[in-house]
This record gives structure tokens, C-alpha cells and sequence, in this order.
């Protein structure tokens, strides 16, 4: 693993499965734009691998193309930035010369330290529900890999995608395993100050969620738990350590109830009138109207 790791970029080629007309290039300044988007633009067919790696990237700029679609939609090449990771993704044809949308490949390239890499394939993978680098067409992305890329065969191509899976996987499990370690720590140090069982069964719950999400490949799920036992240590770390829990019901006293009857009437009145000018009626001008005919 570490001699595909080491690097600071990663090459990988994916498999294009699904293909539709839901963004569009701004042919002014070369920007990807959604479908809705008024301006000067050609249809550009993304694919389902670059839309699920640009809704992964958690602060990305506008993604920009160095080279725009054409009479093919679905030939293009457009790069991006997301904090310190530099993402390029061309689409090229390979297969049955690009009729269908199988016929497509994704070429990605990953610039940047290897955790921010290791995340994204991580987080690509689980939230496309297949393995990008299984070819629908093996003999002739063989033929186009070795025309165009003479470094990358389809086994050195899973073994990249793989590494970097397995390096997202087990950051995630360190992180566990860290905050198991703190859980430990902080229930041994408080000792009989707090309720040990209550406590230990409540942080027992969310490291149980967290390793669940995690055999699941769900990175997000793994750090809502962990951020939950974070809370919970916070809480421990203070100074009762009580548990603090939401009331089961809300019963008014009557303590909460406001006497209208006590209020002046030029208070009343302040309120009538608010109300009259919030209230602005809504005027349909989309019929034929005298203003029109004028």
C-alpha cells in the first residue's frame, strides 16, 4: 500500500454507469452550471461517477472546464479545488465509439495530502454502491488503458482505488479506537463521582453506532457518533457529571399563560396594526389587466 500512498497524487479511472443532461457550461467563463441556469451555456452529461465525487468534496470551487463538450456532450475535461485538494476529471469514450453511456470512462486525478485523497475515494465508493473500477467492457478498457495510459492496467488500476479505500477505512477506525481509549480515561478518572453503569452503558451505545457505521462504510454516520461521545465527554468532564435528559412531557403550571385582558389597550392596538401592515394583499398580474390594455 504505502508505495501507492506515498505519493502526492493519485491516478484512477472509473467506470461511468449512468449519464444525464442535468448541468449545463457556462460558455462565458467556462463554469459548470446546474440545468436551470439562464445564461449563455451547452448541455454538458456529467455521468454518475463526477456527480457523486463533486457532491463528496466538502468546500469545492466552481468547477471549471479546460475542455469544453461539443457536438459530444459527454466529452469533456474540468478541474476543480476543494480546501487542499486539487481534483481533475476528464471523460473520454472507450467503448461501441461512446453511443452508449457504459461506453464512457472517468479519468481522476488527486492532487493533495493523502488523508484528504483516502476520504474522498472513501466516501465516492460507499455513495455510488458499486466499484468504480470494475469495467463494463474489460477487453476494451484493457485496449484504451494501454493506448492512453501505459502505466495503468485494470489490476494496478482496483489495487490504487483499493489502497486508498483501505487508508479512508482505517483512519476512520483509529479515530474509534482513540476515542475509546479517552472514554476509558475519563470514566476511570471520575470514578465514584458519577453513575459509572449509566454512564459506561451510554458511551458503550455510541461506540457500538460508530464501529456499526464503519463495517457499513458510512464515514458520515462514524463521525456523528463520534461527535455524539464527544458531547458526552464534555458533559462527564464537568463538574456534577449528571446526566442531563430531555422531560418525558411538558405540563404548564399556569405560570406561562399571558392574561390578554391585563394588557393596555394602545398595546392592543399597536398589535392590530402591525398585523394590517404585514398583511400585504397579493396582486396577480399575470391576466390581462387595464394597465395592460393602456
Amino acid at each position: 500500500m504505502d508505495d501507492v500512498l506515498d505519493a502526492s497524487v493519485s491516478v484512477l479511472v472509473a467506470q461511468v454507469r449512468q449519464a444525464d443532461a442535468s448541468h449545463k457550461i457556462d460558455t462565458a467563463h467556462q463554469l459548470l452550471r446546474g440545468r436551470h441556469f439562464n445564461g449563455p451555456s451547452n448541455v454538458v452529461y456529467l455521468g454518475d461517477v463526477a456527480k457523486a465525487l463533486l457532491s463528496q468534496l466538502p468546500h469545492p470551487e466552481t468547477p471549471e472546464f479546460t475542455e469544453a463538450p461539443g457536438y459530444n456532450e459527454q466529452r469533456w475535461m474540468l478541474q476543480t479545488t476543494s480546501g487542499d485538494l486539487k481534483v481533475s476529471i476528464v471523460s473520454r469514450p472507450y467503448w461501441a465509439w461512446g453511443l452508449f453511456t457504459t461506453g464512457y470512462l472517468n479519468i481522476i486525478r488527486l492532487e493533495g495530502p493523502v488523508s484528504s485523497r483516502a476520504r474522498l475515494v472513501l466516501d465516492l465508493t460507499s455513495s455510488l454502491g458499486q466499484s468504480p473500477w470494475e469495467m463494463a467492457h474489460q477487453r476494451s478498457a484493457r485496449r484504451w488503458l494501454h493506448r492512453h495510459h501505459e502505466d495503468i492496467t485494470l489490476k494496478e488500476n482496483e489495487r490504487r482505488w483499493r489502497n486508498l479505500f483501505e487508508a479512508g477505512r482505517q483512519a476512520l477506525k483509529e479515530a474509534i479506537e482513540t476515542m475509546k481509549l479517552r472514554c476509558t480515561a475519563v470514566l476511570e478518572q471520575r470514578g465514584e463521582d458519577i453513575d459509572h453503569d449509566t454512564w459506561q452503558g451510554l458511551l458503550d451505545e455510541d461506540l457500538h453506532m460508530a464501529h456499526r457505521a464503519l463495517a457499513e462504510d458510512n464515514a458520515p454516520g462514524v463521525e456523528r457518533a463520534l461527535a455524539r461521545l464527544e458531547a458526552s465527554l464534555i458533559q462527564l468532564n464537568g463538574e456534577g457529571g449528571d446526566i442531563v435528559m430531555a422531560p418525558e412531557t411538558l405540563v404548564s403550571d399556569g405560570t406561562d399563560v399571558m392574561d390578554v385582558s391585563a394588557l393596555s389597550a394602545s398595546v392592543l392596538d399597536l398589535e392590530v396594526k402591525k398585523e394590517s401592515v404585514d398583511d400585504v394583499p397579493f396582486v396577480d398580474l399575470t391576466g390581462n389587466s387595464s394597465l395592460e390594455e393602456e
